[in-house]
C-alpha cells in the first residue's frame, strides 16, 4: 500500500557523520549554482531560438530540448531541499509532500531528462541526414510537431513504472500520537523479474543507445564535413592559378589584376573558413564527451542503487557527483552556443538588445556584410546538454549550407556551386 499505517516507532538510519557536510555541500552550495546556471541559460536558449529567423526543423526539436532541459532542472530543486530537509526516507506531516517524494519526484525529474535526450537523438539523425545524405526526403522522422509530441508521450508512459519504486508508511514518533510519513524503497516490487529487466531497459534506451548513436553520428558529420572543407580549399587554392592562367593569354595588367584578386580572396575567405572548421570539431567533439562523462555515471548509479547501500559514505559521493553531472550536463548547452558560435552570441545580442553591447556588434554585422560574400545558413546538431549549432544567420561567413532550411534545397558552397 502506498500510505499504509504502522504501529511502530521513527527509527533513522545509521549513516556516516561526513554524509551531512557532503549534503551540505553538495545540495546546499553546488545544485543551486548549477540550477541558476541552467536556468538562466535555457531561457535564454528559449528566447533567441524563437526569433523569425529560426522556423526550421532543426530548431523545433532545439527548442523542445531546451523545455525538457529546464523543467529536469526546476524539478530538480525540490529534489536538492529534500536531500538537505529530510534526507533520503524524509519525515513529512502532510501527505502532499510525502506523496510527491515517494511517487512523482524522480518520476518527473527523470522523465524530463528522458525528453531531453529522445530530442537530441531524433535532432542528431535529422541533421545527419541533412548532412551525410542531402539527397533524403525530410524531414527524415516526419513532422516535426508529432514527432515532439508522440516522443514525450511515449516517454511518459515508459516512465510509468517508476512511479511505483517507492512507498509510504505512516509511523509514530516514540509515546507521542503524532503521525508523520516516511519514505522507503518498495523492496518486493523492486525485486520482481518485471522491474529488474524494465530497470535496464530504461538505461539501454535513454542511456547506451543514445550514447553510442550521438556520438557515432557526430563523428561521421564531422568526417563528411572535413572532406567538403577539404574540397573547398583546393577548389579555392587552385583559383588564382587558373584566373593568372587565364588572364595571362590577354595583356599583364589582366594577369596582375586577376592575381590580387585571387590572393585577396584567400585573404577574405580561408582563415574565416577554417575557424569556422576548427569551432565546429570542438564543438561537436566536446559536446559529445561531455555527453559521455556526465550520462555514464547516472546509468551506473541508477543500476546499483538499493536501500542497503545508502547509509555508505562512497556511495553517497557517488550518487550525489553523479545526480550534479547530469544536471550540468543540461545547464551547459547555452554557455557551449555562445562560447562555439559567434552568430549564435550576435543573434543574442540583438533579441536581448543589451545597450553596453549593441554598438559594437552591429558595427561588427555591418563591416563583416561589406567584405564578405553573401552565405546561406548550415546548422550541425551536437550532443550534450545537449545540442550545438555553427549558424550564419547573416551574411557573415561564407560557409557551406549544411542543413537547408527547407526539404527541397540542396546543400551549396558560398559561390552557389551544388555539393
Amino acid at each position: 500500500m502506498p500510505h499504509a499505517r504502522h504501529a511502530c516507532v521513527c527509527v533513522c538510519d545509521v549513516e556516516d557523520p561526513r554524509t551531512e557536510s557532503l549534503r551540505e555541500y553538495c545540495y546546499g552550495l553546488v545544485l543551486p549554482i548549477i540550477c541558476a546556471m541552467g536556468i538562466i541559460g535555457n531561457v535564454l536558449n528559449l528566447v533567441v531560438l524563437t526569433r523569425r529567423n529560426m522556423r526550421g526543423t532543426a530548431y523545433i526539436y532545439m527548442r523542445a530540448y531546451s523545455t525538457a532541459a529546464l523543467l529536469a532542472i526546476v524539478f530538480a530543486i525540490p529534489f536538492g531541499i529534500r536531500m538537505l530537509v529530510h534526507k533520503d526516507r524524509g519525515q513529512w506531516e502532510e501527505f502532499g509532500p510525502a506523496f510527491y517524494t515517494a511517487h512523482l519526484e524522480l518520476y518527473l525529474g527523470n522523465g524530463c531528462l528522458g525528453v531531453g535526450v529522445m530530442m537530441l537523438l531524433v535532432l542528431t539523425i535529422e541533421r545527419y541526414v541533412s548532412v551525410c545524405h542531402p539527397g533524403f526526403a525530410r524531414p527524415v522522422m516526419g513532422p516535426p510537431g508529432v514527432v515532439v509530441f508522440l516522443t514525450c508521450l511515449a516517454t511518459v508512459i515508459v516512465y510509468l513504472p517508476s512511479i511505483f519504486r517507492g512507498e509510504l508508511i505512516k509511523c509514530i514518533l516514540g509515546s507521542s500520537d503524532v503521525y508523520v510519513y516516511l519514505r522507503r524503497d518498495n523492496t518486493i516490487y523492486q525485486q520482481t523479474i518485471f522491474y529488474r529487466v524494465y530497470k535496464i531497459m530504461l538505461e539501454v534506451i535513454f542511456k547506451l543507445v543514445p550514447t553510442l548513436v550521438i556520438g557515432g553520428l557526430n563523428m561521421r558529420i564531422m568526417m563528411v564535413y572535413r572532406r567538403t572543407c577539404e574540397r573547398r580549399r583546393k577548389m579555392v587554392l587552385s583559383r588564382p592559378h587558373a584566373q593568372g592562367h587565364g588572364h595571362g593569354h590577354g595583356h599583364g595588367h589582366g594577369h596582375g589584376h586577376g592575381h590580387a584578386h585571387g590572393h585577396g580572396y584567400l585573404k577574405d575567405d580561408d582563415p574565416r573558413k577554417f575557424a569556422e572548421e576548427r569551432r565546429l570539431f570542438l564543438l561537436l567533439g566536446s559536446t559529445s564527451i561531455l555527453f559521455l562523462v556526465c550520462v555514464s555515471p547516472m546509468a551506473i548509479l541508477h543500476m546499483t542503487i538499493a536501500s542497503e547501500v545508502y547509509p555508505s559514505f562512497p556511495f553517497q559521493v557517488f550518487r550525489a557527483s553523479a545526480n550534479l553531472l547530469e544536471l550540468i550536463n543540461y545547464s551547459l548547452t547555452f554557455y557551449i552556443y555562445c562560447l562555439f558560435s559567434e552568430d549564435f552570441r550576435n543573434t543574442l545580442v540583438r533579441t536581448i538588445k543589451w545597450p553596453w553591447l549593441k554598438g559594437k556588434f552591429c558595427h561588427q554585422a555591418e563591416h563583416e556584410v561589406s567584405a564578405s560574400p553573401p552565405a546561406t545558413a548550415g546548422t550541425v546538431a551536437v550532443a550534450g546538454t545537449g545540442t550545438g549549432h555553427v549558424s550564419n544567420f547573416h551574411p557573415a561567413i561564407p560557409a557551406l549550407t549544411l542543413t537547408p532550411a527547407e526539404p527541397d534545397e540542396r546543400p551549396r558552397c558560398a559561390n552557389g556551386v551544388l555539393h
